[in-house]
């Protein structure tokens, strides 16, 4: 319940100052705005005012939200007055360049909003990082990692010679899978080595991410207990803060990794005897394991981890900087959607996606976060050259500014009903893709 109200409350306020942006832009140029709504208003509205000359609303159905711009034909599909000579106040009455603007307002705002909420997040809480140079046990690897070539153990040096200077997992797995890295530099075994990126494997690991276990990539921090989730076995029976874990039954385990955790849930209903390091003596201890296979133990990451703050001006180049790494993230994960050789397009998915997304449990740091991600997801989603989007509509005017000839209502009405199908399809594809994962 939670995670729905988290993803209801983030995504209204999206919808909202995306609409706001076309609505502000629209106001601008001197047009009419009849109304603006969040959520659809199909048959009914739960809300209505009118202020001026704008009715603003609060439709029942949860799908986004809009605005009517006098003489422009959006998501109503209104085409009414349109076979008239445009008034001055209409939009279609307006150069090519200010309704580009005007279509391009929503997406504008939704980046300028995600710069100013990581610049806030950053101020108000810092930033936890891990240095590379931190890291000299390297790093291990999922099946994915293996196929690409990595090997546990390996220390990354730089992707592309851009030199890695923080761990930060979504972005190398980012810049290796979806935005064409052609070769990594790494030290193995003590030795450097260059591994060159083959395309074809990439496009493997992509097609079957969602068999491989755990993360692409993840630093091999040595297994210290640093706390406890509560409720804990391990804490239970005996586990402190502190304790060194080297073996679990006979499974020597120097760092907490994703084999560490697959081979405790194959132990689950089971006793396990954990060998551990306590104050300079080799201790042991027996603890049942419940059937979910969790101790509940929080690894150390004192050793690792080091933490900056940011003053309020200092904060906007840092959130200026985040937003620009996510964008280019995001947009390299869309392209593999429409590549076929990626397998892309199987892991889409809709509204039970991203409510996975939030926590059980309400966390702003982690509201806000996920808000801002979702900010740029809605802005390079509605940049999609698709009539119904905004980026069809800004390729429609951009393509009038360089010919100089409008296109007639006749050949735009089936433009844009073409897109709104495309949308629906897209729609009921990815919900259907939520709805299989749930059944498997």
């Amino acid at each position: 319940m939670i995670q729905a109200i988290q993803l209801l409350l983030s995504l209204s306020i999206l919808v909202v100052l995306h609409e706001f942006g076309h609505y502000i832009t629209a106001k601008m140029f001197g047009c009419r705005v009849e109304k603006f709504y969040l959520f659809m208003d199909w048959k009914f509205a739960i809300f209505k005012r009118k202020i001026g000359e704008t009715e603003f609303g609060l439709g029942w159905l949860p799908l986004g939200g809009y605005v009517k711009i006098s003489g422009f034909v959006d998501e109503s599909m209104d085409d009414s007055g349109l076979d008239t000579p445009p008034e001055p106040w209409e939009l279609r009455a307006k150069p090519a360049w200010q309704r580009l603007v005007v279509m391009l307002g929503g997406v504008v705002v939704n980046i300028l909003l995600a710069w100013f909420i990581y610049s806030m997040i950053l101020f108000s809480w810092g930033e936890t990082y891990m240095p590379i140079k931190t890291l000299d046990d390297g790093f291990s690897f999922n099946e994915g990692g293996e196929m690409l070539g990595f090997v546990d153990g390996d220390i990354l040096i730089s992707i592309d010679g851009a030199e890695l200077i923080e761990y930060d997992p979504m972005n190398i797995a980012s810049a290796i899978l979806f935005e064409g890295a052609k070769d990594v530099q790494l030290i193995r075994s003590g030795k450097s080595m260059t591994l060159e990126i083959d395309p074809n494997s990439v496009n493997s690991v992509i097609n079957n991410i969602g068999s491989f276990s755990g993360n692409l990539i993840e630093p091999n921090i040595k297994w210290i207990v640093g706390g406890f989730v509560p409720g804990s076995l391990g804490e239970k029976h005996g586990l402190k803060s502190g304790d060194q874990i080297t073996l679990v039954n006979k499974m020597q385990t120097p760092f907490y990794s994703n084999e560490i955790r697959g081979y405790l849930q194959s132990q689950a209903n089971k006793t396990i005897l954990l060998t551990i390091l306590r104050d300079g003596y080799v201790k042991e201890l027996s603890i049942p394991l419940s059937e979910d296979g969790f101790l509940g133990v929080i690894p150390s990451t004192k050793k690792y981890e080091k933490t900056r703050s940011f003053s309020f001006l200092q904060s906007f180049p840092a959130g200026f900087i985040k937003t620009k790494k996510m964008t280019s993230m995001y947009w390299g994960q869309v392209k593999t959607i429409f590549n076929p050789k990626t397998g892309g397009y199987k892991h889409v998915g809709d509204v039970i996606s991203i409510g996975k997304m939030f926590p059980g449990e309400w966390n702003w740091f982690v509201f806000w976060s996920m808000t801002a991600l979702l900010s740029i997801i809605l802005a390079i989603m509605n940049l999609l050259p698709i009539p119904a989007l905004d980026g069809g509509h800004a390729l429609i005017a951009l393509g009038e500014m360089l010919t100089g000839k409008k296109l007639p209502i006749k050949i735009l009405m089936p433009l844009q009903i073409a897109g709104m199908i495309v949308l629906f399809a897209l729609l009921i594809y990815a919900n259907g893709m939520d709805v299989i994962r749930l059944f498997n």
